[in-house]
């Protein structure tokens, strides 16, 4: 009887399910989302579910072969949708393989990554006033964009002449406006808002809208980009890494 009661023990031992992963997911870069959890005791792989939407089945995307691995990305993924993600682990045990609880599901939903918004230039500069006005309109999802209070504006008339903007003044959104900006504080926009901005100009400066190169520096989701806005008012978004491969092949020209 104690012989039967030890085996019946060793074989309940032996199929005993992993424990439930902790996951979390986070959109890590553009249409990417990337699973993290805690490692599993005993674990020999994770098993990776996601669904599209509210509603649905979880289809398998991915198998983790081995335990020691505690991060997927999943990429290719399209802005504006909603992913659910579940991960469970498994151990092997001879021919069998024992499949722990599903975590609980995490949801994401995909936004653009980087930075948009649109830059519209005055038509010319205020000489008596030395200054100019620059509009930005925000139009990132979901999440809050920081422009510094300087900017850069080149002329691409005169060899590339490049003068050095500072706000001085605004109109809309007052109460979204962060800091002083006359020390250096940011501008915060959420998508949608506007800001008109007056900026210190040097009156002698060549300007001419249509030869016009605006670099904006801003940090979105806690990463820092620059916005470039070329002479027909369409912004290009670097990464700093980006940026000075930019800079670098443009000297190079």
């Amino acid at each position: 009887m104690l012989v039967l009661m030890a085996g019946a023990f060793q074989t309940a031992e032996a199929a005993a399910s992993p424990a439930q992963v902790n996951l979390t997911a986070k959109q890590t870069a553009s249409k990417t989302v990337t699973l993290t959890w805690k490692k599993v005791s005993g674990a020999d792989g994770y098993e990776i579910y996601r669904r599209t939407g509210s509603s649905g089945s979880y289809t398998k995307i991915k198998t983790i072969t081995g335990g020691s691995t505690l991060t997927c990305k999943n990429t290719g993924l399209s802005i504006g949708k909603k992913y659910y993600y579940k991960v469970r682990a498994y151990d092997k045990q001879g021919s069998r393989i024992i499949r722990g609880k599903y975590s609980t599901a995490k949801s994401v939903t995909v936004t653009n990554y980087k930075p948009v918004f649109a830059v519209s230039l005055a038509a010319s500069i205020n000489r008596g006033e030395k200054t100019i006005k620059i509009t930005i309109t925000s139009s990132s999802k979901n999440d809050t964009m920081y422009m510094d209070p300087a900017f850069a504006l080149e002329d691409l008339g005169s060899g590339g002449k490049v003068h050095n903007l500072q706000i001085i003044s605004y109109e809309k959104p007052e109460k979204n406006l962060k800091g002083n900006l006359a020390e250096g504080k940011r501008l915060l926009l959420r998508a949608g808002e506007k800001a008109i901005l007056t900026c210190k100009i040097d009156s002698t400066f060549s300007y001419n809208r249509n030869k016009a190169q605006l670099t904006a520096c801003l940090s979105y989701k806690q990463k820092d980009y620059v916005g470039v806005c070329d002479t027909e008012g369409k912004v290009k978004i670097y990464t700093e890494e980006e940026y000075y491969d930019y800079i670098t092949e443009k000297q190079g020209d």
